[in-house]
This record gives C-alpha cells, sequence and structure tokens, in this order.
C-alpha cells in the first residue's frame, strides 16, 4: 500500500465515522453537505460551498489544459428500517468489529465519499500544497437525492451548477460500491404506472359497477407469466420486472366497488430497448384485453414524482434510469485497469443490476463514467450493512492512484 494512504488509514475511518453518524435521509441531507463543505475548506480547495439543490461542491482549480474529472457519490441514505434487526449494532453509531464498520451508509455509500475525500486531500498535501498544479480540475459533488431513483442532485449539477461555476467535465467517477472491480456499465431501470379503470357502485350490489380490480388482474397475470413482454439479456443477465405496488381508488374500509386500480411496476431493460418498446408492451397487451372485453381500459405511463431537496428546490421528476455501457477501450476505462495493476489491484470489469447516476452522466450528457469504490454491494440497504476497512482504504488508495495516472503525477509522491 502507498505510505501516504498506509500513514493516512486512521484519519479516513475517523472520517468515515463522522459521515456514518451523520442521519441523511433523501431530503435531508443539510448536515452532511455542511460538513462535508466545511472538510473541504479545511483542506485548502480553491472552492467549496453548497449549490442551489443542496449538493456538496468542491473545487481545485488546474491549469485549464484538463483532464477535468468529477469525483462524484450521494449523500443520501435509505431509512435504517426496524432497529432491532442491527442489534447489537446502531445504525448512526459506527462500530468497528474485525475488520467491518457497521452502520447505515457505511458501503452505500459514505465509504466512497471518504475515499474521494481523503483522495483530494492527498493531492493538496502532496501536490498542490508544494507548488504543483494540475493540468485539470477535480471537482468533488456529493449529489443529494439518488436513492429515490430520479438523479435529481446529478441532474442540478449537470445543468446548473457546471454552467454557474465555471465547471468542465471530461470523465465522470462514481464512488458507489463496486467491491474495488471497475463498473463500467448498468442495467436500465423504468418505474411505469399501469391504471384499470372501472364503474363505482355498492358493495352489496357489485353486478352495478365495474370492478377496476378485476380489470386488473389479467394485466398482472401477463406481467408475472410474462405474456407479452420480451425479457433480453445484458452481462447481468436476464433482465427482469416486477410489481411493487397496488393500491384501489376508491379504497379503504368504503362499501364501494372501486373504479381506479392502480400498480406500480418496476421494469429493468437492456440498452437496446427504448421507452417506446417497452410501453409499446403493455398497450399491447391493453390492446388485445380490451378486444376480448369491451368494458377493458387501462393505461401506462412513466412514474415521476414532485420532488423537494433540503434547500426548498422543486422539481418534477421521472423515476428512471436509462441503461449505459461504456466501452472497454476507452482511454478512462484503459487508464484506470492501468493505474490499479500499478498499485497491486487487480480489478475485474463489470456490469450493474441496480441503477445510479451514471445514467445521468454517461447515457444522457454522454460523459464517460466509471464507478468504483471498496464498498460491498450485497450488504446494500439491508440491516447490519457493513463495509470492511482494509478493502475501503484500497479504494482511498485507487482513487489516489488513478488521479496520479491522469495528471501524469510520479505515484512516489505519495509513497
Amino acid at each position: 500500500m502507498l505510505k501516504y494512504v498506509q500513514d493516512t488509514k486512521n484519519d479516513y475511518v475517523e472520517f468515515l465515522k463522522k459521515l456514518v453518524s451523520i442521519r441523511s435521509y433523501s431530503g435531508e441531507e443539510k448536515e452532511l453537505s455542511e460538513c462535508l463543505v466545511e472538510a473541504f475548506k479545511e483542506i485548502g480547495v480553491d472552492e467549496a460551498f453548497t449549490d442551489g439543490v443542496g449538493n456538496a461542491v468542491a473545487i481545485i482549480r488546474g491549469t485549464g489544459e484538463g483532464p477535468n474529472i468529477v469525483l462524484s457519490g450521494h449523500m443520501d441514505i435509505v431509512p435504517e428500517g426496524n432497529v432491532e434487526l442491527w442489534a447489537p449494532f446502531k445504525p448512526y453509531e459506527p462500530e468497528i468489529v474485525d475488520g467491518k464498520m457497521y452502520g447505515r451508509g457505511t458501503s452505500d455509500m459514505k465509504e466512497g465519499l471518504a475515499a474521494v475525500y481523503c483522495a483530494m486531500k492527498a493531492i493538496m498535501e502532496n501536490v498542490v500544497k508544494k507548488g504543483q498544479r494540475l493540468s485539470g480540475d477535480i471537482v468533488f459533488c456529493g449529489v443529494v437525492q439518488e436513492e429515490p431513483a430520479v438523479m435529481l442532485g446529478m441532474k442540478y449539477f449537470l445543468e446548473h451548477t457546471m454552467a454557474e461555476h465555471d465547471i468542465k467535465c471530461d470523465v465522470v467517477y462514481i464512488a458507489e460500491p463496486s467491491n474495488n472491480n471497475l463498473t463500467t456499465g448498468q442495467r436500465g431501470k423504468m418505474e411505469l404506472v399501469v391504471k384499470t379503470y372501472g364503474k363505482c357502485a355498492h358493495s352489496s350490489a357489485p353486478e352495478e359497477g365495474i370492478n377496476a380490480l378485476e380489470h386488473m388482474i389479467p394485466v398482472l397475470k401477463a406481467i408475472f407469466e410474462k405474456d407479452g413482454i420480451t425479457l433480453l439479456e445484458d452481462a447481468a443477465g436476464k433482465t427482469c420486472l416486477t410489481v411493487t405496488n397496488i393500491e384501489v381508488k376508491p379504497g379503504g374500509t368504503l362499501s364501494c366497488i372501486p373504479d381506479e386500480c392502480e400498480i406500480s411496476i418496476d421494469r429493468r431493460f437492456t440498452p437496446e430497448q427504448s421507452d417506446e418498446d417497452i410501453i409499446g408492451e403493455f398497450e399491447a397487451i391493453f390492446a388485445k384485453l380490451s378486444a376480448e372485453n369491451p368494458e377493458f381500459k387501462a393505461t401506462v405511463e412513466p412514474r415521476y414524482f414532485d420532488m423537494v431537496s433540503w434547500t426548498g428546490y422543486e422539481e418534477k421528476a421521472r423515476k428512471w434510469h436509462p441503461s449505459w455501457q461504456m466501452d472497454r477501450d476507452n482511454e478512462y476505462v484503459v487508464r484506470a485497469f492501468k493505474a490499479l495493476n500499478g498499485i497491486g489491484q487487480n480489478p475485474k470489469e463489470q456490469y450493474s443490476k441496480g441503477g445510479t447516476d451514471g445514467s445521468m452522466t454517461c447515457a444522457i450528457h454522454k460523459i464517460p463514467t466509471i464507478i468504483y469504490s471498496g464498498g460491498e454491494g450485497s450488504v446494500c440497504h439491508k440491516e447490519k450493512e457493513w463495509v470492511d476497512i482494509e478493502e475501503a482504504v484500497k479504494g482511498y488508495e485507487g482513487y489516489v492512484a488513478i488521479i496520479a495516472d491522469l495528471y501524469g503525477l510520479d505515484i512516489a509522491l505519495f509513497d
């Protein structure tokens, strides 16, 4: 391990503990954002601020030649669930047992935030403060509200913050948990809203109405039997879809036949499949059911949420992660493998089943994107979430090596 990283390992661990101890639900990231901005100010970066949506942003300015890189990660966490299932640990009182730190957000993804912070601190102490300027900018962006799968923070950063603060970007590294492998693509995700319609009546005379729930039954059957649904394969295996919620209106304990039934569908897809393809599958199912039953009526549309960030910024956001895939011979992918191999790491290339902000950076904005950190992907969103300290520190070391390679720095500066 690089000597500088080894010497600052305890600093990394303590900083990670500090981040984990801050409960930062989606929409409630204010304390964590301010903590990160203050930490970056203390190490002397050129700029550190909270942007309009609440993202924490920090910049080490270079000479303008490039490359300009963004190191990113989400600040929000999912709720801890039943705290009794965490025993003997507590979600926001991180403890280290047998080399693992336990706490909500340890792997997803405060270890990644800590890794890129410490890597930028390493650059400040070993390069910038010794009189050397980098050829390009290094930008940290801790984003808000990634967990709801709407990419609100990253969207705002790319579409507003970059222009407002003269930020340029040639490549994005996202410190999501990847077990110190290089994730170079991800499966697409789309949440759909399907509604069936009927006619209200008193439940003592159901024959006088049209039960929207009954009309949803053949739709559910088509979904679960994959009738009319095309599930393609990608690098992670066969794609999937499932139903995650169902409700009727009027509902509750009313003695009323519902005239509306709504389900939420989580649909995963490959780059070959467009929004029109996926929505078209359901429209075809509805057409078939309508031909069989003239009273059948249904609609399908993407899911949108009215999002409000902790700063009060509001936006109607789509719950959607388009699929993306980097070429193995892309310059930044090749150099990331080279840099990590150079410090004794042997990462594999992998493809993510889950959604990330890479959909916003790579699929939508066409910026080369790589996911990398020492977080443990298998424990995300679970009780007793943990991260292996040695693997997390390797992720920190990996970012030092990647940055050094990109800017032609002698790795001996950190050894």
